[in-house]
């Protein structure tokens, strides 16, 4: 857990190519919380990005302050419930900030004060932060995984959907099938073994954001924050060192987080 008021200095800075991940829950009554994006961890400095949630309202408010001045308020549907759970995730590219909340993509914020001047994030209001994730967001065909890491690590993709290992072992294989069904399977020794399927059409459940949760037992799938397949580990966590994703998928957003949990049920 983190303490709330919560302020983190950004290593390194804020540049295109990361993204923040925030995990928490918000209490039943909550009236509002707030998420900055600063240019100091003082509380008079600038403000690039904030978005602060107004429950009375069912609205998310992006703006930004410079000068003391605030600018131009931007507002969104805020698709979350008082007395509830969430994922917030900030992805940061040239042009603009991207917001997701729960694995959806809520909106977007053009930038309105350089990314080289924000170098820290804080969190205020009636809010509960279980983790805060600086990360970043790669090209996701083949990844170097570090085994040291993996176990309660979470893999977000984002992608649109509109087989290729070819002799490595292969510890969780995820293959959606468009309107029919969802098999995993595991490949060992040159084989495919014994194959699990859901009758689920992953057209219509993945839509947009799968996540992959790694704990002790099983990987856990997450999709649009509910867990909707597990598969249990045939092949030690310590030997999986490589992701490969391949097929017909278009992958907007991806990156690795270590998770204190993994996710959860809506």
């Amino acid at each position: 857990m983190q303490s709330v008021p919560y302020v983190s200095r950004i290593s390194g800075g804020l540049k295109a190519g990361k993204a923040i991940f925030i995990q928490g829950s918000v209490p039943s009554g909550c009236e509002s919380f707030v998420v900055n994006l600063k240019c100091g961890e003082s509380k008079g400095n600038d403000i690039a990005f904030q978005i602060r949630t107004q429950f009375s309202s069912n609205c998310m408010v992006l703006n930004s302050r410079q000068h003391g001045a605030w600018g131009k308020k931007e507002k969104l549907e805020l698709p979350l419930k008082q007395g509830s759970s969430f994922d917030l995730i900030i992805a940061v590219n040239s042009e603009n900030y991207q917001v997701y909340l729960n694995g959806s993509e809520v909106g977007q914020f053009q930038h309105r004060i350089p990314l080289d001047r924000v170098i820290a994030l804080s969190v205020g209001g009636e809010v509960s932060l279980t983790n805060v994730v600086f990360t970043e967001v790669s090209d996701p065909p083949l990844l170097q995984i570090f085994s040291d890491y993996i176990n309660c690590m979470a893999l977000y993709l984002k992608g649109v959907i509109p087989t290729n290992a070819e002799c490595d072992d292969t510890a969780f294989h995820f293959n959606p099938r468009l309107h029919q069904k969802v098999v995993m399977n595991s490949f060992r020794n040159r084989k495919w073994e014994a194959k699990e399927s859901s009758l689920h059409d992953p057209k219509r459940k993945l839509g947009a954001c799968p996540h992959t949760g790694c704990v002790a037992l099983v990987y856990q799938v997450y999709v649009n924050g509910k867990e909707l397949y597990t598969f249990k580990h045939r092949i030690p966590l310590e030997k999986v060192s490589t992701l490969n994703i391949s097929g017909h998928v278009v992958v907007s957003l991806f990156g690795f987080m270590q998770v204190s949990y993994i996710f959860y049920s809506c």
